[in-house]
């Protein structure tokens, strides 16, 4: 802050990446257990780009190794500071969470060595604008220490999404440009080969820690399952697992994967659901790949006690789940299902559902009964309404397959690629 005679030096990583890496994280760090939030808990996914300090200009064999943002950065940067320059006047520190919060920061560390009073001003204020605001009450770690820390976990989390990066640009990629589908393909692996497959697991919950997902990436390398041909990265609300290899030496996907059956049962997957792809043959069908996967893994009541979903085994869904969002093929389900969705919501009805799990059991009315803990003969007069209001006999084979499409391209529209 200029009017106070100090400033912000940042240490910057050099890379320019999509970085997610959160003040939650940095809270989180063991080697940062001391911190003690006072303030701004509604801010405390927010992102982190920069670690910088304030006021360091008073020591010059520091502030000479990194680089004086002061402020000018966009946003993004955690802030670590004594308040040296505020301890004879604490209402300074107010105006620096001000320029803080009018500059985007992401949070300030505030080392109390001089004792000094934090106002409450400045808690409401930190409050209000979800400005996260710690205390550190002990001299170690140093601030250099956690300047370290910091931007080596940048560097940690920048390099995991940078893969990401890559895929969501690789799924761009016009189906019918082989040379860019290959140089993207490369572009995630130099080496990866021409005999593809594509495995996504799907995090069964709300967000996927960073953290955990290195955890498991540290066990993949610890175990040397993958060879360099191959490559884990994490994707979305999950990971993905490429196996390539310059010519599988079986046919069958369960017995490529064989070798890979401990990793399936590692306790650090349970909260995982695997879909696994179908055999590849040409390294410019990895968006193939990776669709097919990230397909197979939302069916995820079909796993069972299975270690994976593979796509070869979802029938007629493996046809419809590339197009069930088209306006043709929406318009075609709603045309059966709309009217039995607005009989339930009048009468706290259940025919969709029944018709659903009707087709999910191929037309079995006792599984279908046992599916949904009802009598068969309950089920069978819920289809009879259903052909009351359609005008259709579920229990024909023609109107039973046109029945079957509309409720396969519902089921299909509302999985999560």
């Amino acid at each position: 802050m200029k009017q106070n005679n100090s400033s912000i030096l940042y240490f910057n990583s050099n890379r320019r990446l999509a970085m997610k890496l959160t003040v939650r994280d940095i809270s989180n760090f063991s080697e940062l257990s001391q911190l003690t939030l006072i303030a701004g808990r509604g801010g405390l996914a927010k992102n982190v780009t920069h670690c910088g300090i304030l006021d360091y200009e008073y020591d010059k064999d520091v502030s000479s190794k990194y680089y004086d943002y002061n402020y000018q950065v966009d946003g993004g940067f955690l802030t670590l500071t004594t308040f040296l320059y505020a301890k004879n006047n604490p209402n300074l520190i107010y105006d620096a969470v001000k320029k803080l919060v009018s500059k985007n920061g992401s949070g300030l560390i505030i080392k109390n060595i001089f004792k000094l009073p934090i106002s409450e001003n400045v808690i409401r204020y930190a409050n209000h604008m979800n400005f996260p605001i710690f205390l550190l009450n002990d001299s170690h770690p140093f601030f250099e220490d956690i300047l370290m820390l910091v931007n080596k976990a940048i560097e940690k989390y920048s390099s995991v999404y940078y893969l990401e990066q890559k895929v969501s640009a690789l799924l761009e990629i016009k189906e019918d440009d082989i040379e860019a589908a290959t140089c993207a393909a490369r572009e995630i692996n130099p080496f990866i080969q021409d005999d593809i497959i594509s495995i996504y697991f799907r995090y069964k919950y709300n967000h996927l820690d960073t953290k955990d997902y290195l955890e498991i990436e540290r066990i993949v390398e610890s175990k040397g399952i993958l060879n360099p041909e191959s490559s884990i990265f994490l994707y979305k609300n999950g990971f993905l697992l490429i196996i390539s290899s310059r010519q599988f030496a079986k046919n069958n996907i369960y017995d490529i994967l064989n070798p890979y059956e401990a990793f399936f049962k590692n306790k650090a997957v349970k909260n995982f659901t695997a879909g696994v792809s179908k055999i590849h043959h040409l390294k410019e069908d990895l968006a193939y790949a990776i669709k097919e996967s990230i397909y197979a893994s939302s069916f995820t009541e079909e796993q069972a006690d299975a270690p994976f979903i593979a796509f070869d085994c979802l029938g007629s869904y493996q046809a419809i789940l590339q197009f069930s969002d088209k306006p043709s093929m929406v318009t075609y389900s709603k045309k059966y299902l709309t009217p039995l969705e607005v009989y339930d919501i009048e009468k706290n009805g259940s025919l969709l559902d029944t018709l659903t799990n009707f087709v999910k059991c191929s037309a079995d009315l006792e599984e279908t009964g046992r599916v949904m803990s009802q009598h068969k003969n309950t089920i069978r007069y819920r289809l009879n309404k259903i052909g009351e209001i359609l005008g259709l006999n579920p229990f024909s084979l023609g109107d039973y397959e046109e029945l079957a499409l509309a409720v396969r391209i519902y089921i299909c529209s509302n999985k999560e690629f």
